[in-house]
């Protein structure tokens, strides 16, 4: 069963597969080329993007772009469903994602396919190096060029983040440049019939938005074992360490030359994070699981990740890198 992005699980279809919910007949798509159309705009704001105005907006393909804030994107908002706070952070993000769909022009349930193609678009940004969004995702219709769009649906998500050593780099434009060729292996992935597959995306999404560290940890190292099915930690060690090479450090070098990579390797983490997984999921003390009968882990320990940052229980640098791997594997993968 694959995972919804909603806290409902997907409807699937009378052979267990999931269902085609947009699936139309020959005549209705005759009479739908009839209706008059408009461009639908579904957007979020993300945080601590490096978008050179003289080239914004920047296209990425696939109905996707990059742009800065301005009055058009800017007159979704409303106080209604706003904080004062919120209203303000979406005039000072840095860029919005946009994904542009012609659909028509009464509303109909081409909007909730449009979010859903969206949410695969970000989730490509994700991938690459997790990013802190504004968490409203805001949909409007309107033909390029206009002053400001037509409302519609807003939708409230949690803000996602990615954690410490994500958020110390920018999205700049080396990792601008390889948004296009993942969005594409994104979409496939979400459209096919591969619900393991799917949920390793969705579990990501999830544990991005999710506002406690531990239980965002927890739901990646689920996307992991979506991909592999391990059957203990042994195997679920074996596994990562095959698919991303035992040597490779599970924190990606981002922020050289201004701070040293950390020297975590996915064979020195594997097993520690597989019985923070265990302990989470059966709600164990994590404080006694360094007096674990098979294997101990001392998860409350202090440790470093660098050493110009502040040591951190265990727990957190293993759940924070449970994010890190399970991008790696995506990239891998898809």
């Amino acid at each position: 069963m694959t995972l919804s992005r909603q806290p409902t699980f997907a409807k699937n279809g009378k052979d267990g597969a999931p269902g085609n919910r947009h699936a139309k007949t020959c005549e209705e798509i005759c009479l739908s080329d009839l209706e008059p159309k408009t461009m639908v705009w579904t957007y979020c704001g993300i945080r601590n993007v490096e978008l050179d105005a003289a080239h914004a907006p920047l296209e990425l393909g696939s109905g996707f772009c990059l742009a800065k804030p301005n009055d058009v994107l800017l007159s979704a908002r409303h106080r209604y469903f706003m904080s004062e706070e919120a209203y303000k952070e979406a005039e000072a993000v840095s860029a919005y994602l946009i994904y542009k769909n012609e659909h028509p022009a009464i509303q109909d349930e081409g909007w909730d396919e449009s979010l859903e193609v969206f949410q695969d678009g970000l989730m490509a940004l994700q991938i690459l190096k997790p990013v802190r969004t504004l968490g409203f995702v805001f949909q409007g219709s309107g033909k390029s060029g206009v002053a400001s769009l037509s409302p519609g649906p807003t939708h409230h998500r949690p803000p996602t983040d990615g954690g410490q050593w994500a958020s110390m780099r920018h999205f700049d434009g080396r990792l601008l440049g390889e948004v296009s060729d993942l969005i594409p292996k994104i979409r496939r992935v979400m459209q096919g019939t591969n619900a393991e597959h799917r949920n390793s995306i969705v579990l990501l999404q999830l544990g991005l938005e999710h506002s406690h560290p531990l239980i965002a940890g927890l739901l990646c190292i689920m996307g992991m074992e979506a991909r592999f099915d391990s059957c203990d930690r042994h195997d679920f060690k074996k596994t990562l360490c095959a698919c991303l090479g035992a040597s490779t450090l599970a924190f990606p070098d981002w922020n050289s030359p201004n701070f040293p990579q950390p020297k975590y390797t996915v064979e020195e983490l594997a097993i520690p994070m597989y019985m923070l997984r265990s302990k989470l999921a059966h709600g164990a003390d994590l404080r006694k699981a360094s007096v674990d009968k098979s294997t101990p882990v001392d998860l409350t320990k202090k440790v470093d990740l660098i050493p110009e940052l502040e040591p951190r229980a265990n727990a957190y640098l293993l759940s924070e890198a449970a994010v890190y791997l399970l991008c790696q594997v995506l990239q891998k993968c898809v």
